[in-house]
């Protein structure tokens, strides 16, 4: 098949990215984090792995709660940004996600807003899975936050034009073979620009299988960010909370 390898390092990279998608909701972020700190309860100082953190909105977010947080990201780019805001206890890298390079280091580790399924071959996304299992300390909890691709699919195939910062983006997303595909075109200042996104379909059962062979064990799933019960047919998100078991 015509797959996109590798799509993220640039797009990721492009100023582009953030100009498109600078209506996210921060506010719903720092819910989304509150609600989870009241349901994880973890104690003062407790040190917080943030994977694939972009520009740190949940990073730096979780280091005003009073965290010890670490963030990572692919982006040259956004962890020059990151970089600004360091201290005692917030610090950023420029990191693979797929590469092991904490181990036994942290209480928690956050992949938040669907910042995983990136990648061609299943063996980059298993390596994904065990490298945020060795990130953690034994009894370390793993959050991920996924999207609902059985959802998602159902309103596949669509298109829309966005208007942003003058810069007209058309949007298609359509399935191809096992990936959901997120094309990106437009032209600024006379130049035309062709970006992908693209996101291996995975589900529960895809999850369970690599938790377990990460000695990772689901504790709890939602299905939105107000941490409702999952529910295949209507939730928005699939967010697991794992334990790290002893080995």
């Amino acid at each position: 098949m015509d797959t996109h390898y590798n799509w993220f390092e640039s797009w990721f990279n492009s100023p582009y990215y953030h100009v498109l998608y600078k209506e996210r909701d921060t506010k719903e972020a720092e819910a989304f984090l509150d609600t989870l700190i009241r349901f994880l309860k973890p104690p003062a100082g407790a040190s917080i792995l943030d994977v694939a953190c972009g520009k740190g909105r949940h990073a730096m977010y979780l280091n005003k709660l009073g965290f010890d947080v670490t963030g990572f990201d692919l982006s040259p780019e956004s962890i020059a940004f990151d970089k600004r805001y360091e201290n005692d206890y917030l610090a950023f890298y420029l990191h693979d996600m797929r590469e092991t390079s904490w181990v036994n280091c942290f209480d928690y580790v956050f992949n938040l807003f669907t910042s995983f399924g990136y990648f061609e071959k299943e063996h980059d996304n298993v390596k994904t899975i065990k490298a945020n299992s060795a990130a953690l300390k034994e009894g370390g909890t793993l959050v991920l936050d996924f999207m609902n691709a059985d959802k998602v699919m159902r309103h596949l195939p669509y298109a829309e034009t966005k208007l942003v910062n003058g810069i007209s983006f058309d949007v298609r997303k359509y399935i191809k073979d096992d990936y959901i595909v997120k094309e990106i075109t437009f032209t600024d200042q006379g130049k035309s620009f062709h970006f992908f996104e693209q996101l291996t379909i995975f589900r529960l059962n895809d999850f369970e299988k690599y938790f377990k062979d990460s000695h990772l064990t689901i504790q709890h799933i939602f299905g939105d960010y107000a941490l409702n019960t999952f529910d295949l047919q209507k939730s928005e998100r699939l967010i697991l909370i794992a334990k790290k078991e002893k080995q």
